[in-house]
């Protein structure tokens, strides 16, 4: 049995899932799903978004963490807190056999772990194509929408699939007005964007652009562009819905965001072309080097 922490927004958790369903799948193990860190409301603002998904859900059950000998994250009892801090603390230094709790210390693809063979307890991000791409395909099932669309996602689907549709993402909100985010990422500016569009021109024929953002009105005052142009307001919208809608677009521009990199890979267009943001963070001294597959454009 394997065990993998779902936690922060929409596009971690399919991360998180899918490096988890990897695992289980190349050992021929159990996956279960830790959402305790949505029970125990860590942030206020999250939610566990995988139910939208047509995936293999199994919850962990206070047994299951005893089967594999790792605290319930619930339990705030002594010992359990001087566990965790081992693990935490010792783990890392310990072989991969001998540990029951593996956490990611950094963003970095980290091929030992597919040495793995026991029962154990995923922490991390798990933010690379190169932890599930074997079973890409199976992945791609898991995360078709289980839940039906809305009228206005169906007839923005229509729109998007009868051009040569581009999807572009802006992520704003906490990455830009929080201080610590946006110190930690650094912000996209229109530079990006309007390269990244350039390339799409000169790339593609009539193009379509599907602008996608949590702050559309500033997308409307500082991204103009001379192709025809849909600002999707999204309102009323579900996450999921959006994260569909740029998959079904020929091609896209992603943000510094896991959200829009979902989108873009689960495109299905086999001549789609993919931008991204070359910097990940917000400093040189932070790297993700395995964040993008290798066919992805970086500007």
């Amino acid at each position: 049995m394997i065990i993998v922490r779902i936690s922060g927004g929409i596009g971690n958790q399919l991360f998180q899932y899918a490096m988890g369903r990897a695992l289980t799948l190349k050992n021929g193990q159990e996956l279960k799903l830790d959402t305790t860190f949505y029970e125990m409301g860590i942030e206020k603002d999250r939610y566990f978004k995988l139910n939208d998904f047509n995936i293999t859900q199994n919850i962990a059950t206070p047994e299951d963490f005893k089967k594999i000998g790792v605290p319930n994250p619930k339990n705030n009892s002594l010992p359990a807190r001087l566990v965790r801090k081992f693990c935490r603390d010792l783990g890392p230094y310990l072989p991969l056999n001998r540990r029951r709790m593996i956490i990611e210390t950094t963003f970095n693809f980290r091929p030992e772990i597919f040495n793995i063979k026991k029962d154990c307890y995923l922490s991390g991000v798990w933010q690379s194509e190169r932890y599930f791409v074997e079973y890409a395909d199976q992945i791609r099932q898991d995360f078709q929408l289980s839940v039906p669309l809305s009228a206005e996602a169906e007839a923005l689907k229509r729109d998007i699939t009868q051009v040569n549709a581009i999807s572009l993402h802006v992520r704003r909100g906490d990455q830009v007005h929080n201080p610590h985010l946006l110190q930690k990422h650094g912000a996209l500016g229109g530079e990006y964007y309007k390269n990244a569009v350039n390339h799409m021109i000169s790339k593609t024929t009539l193009p379509h652009l599907f602008i996608f953002s949590d702050e559309i009105e500033w997308c409307k005052e500082n991204l103009k562009f001379n192709i025809p142009t849909v600002y999707v307001a999204g309102k009323n919208l579900k996450d999921y819905e959006e994260m569909a809608l740029m998959s079904w677009c020929k091609h896209n521009i992603i943000a510094k965001s896991s959200f829009s990199w979902w989108g873009a890979w689960l495109n299905a267009n086999p001549k789609k072309i993919i931008v991204a943001p070359a910097q990940r963070f917000g400093s040189d001294t932070q790297t993700a080097p395995d964040l993008y597959p290798d066919s992805w454009i970086k500007i």
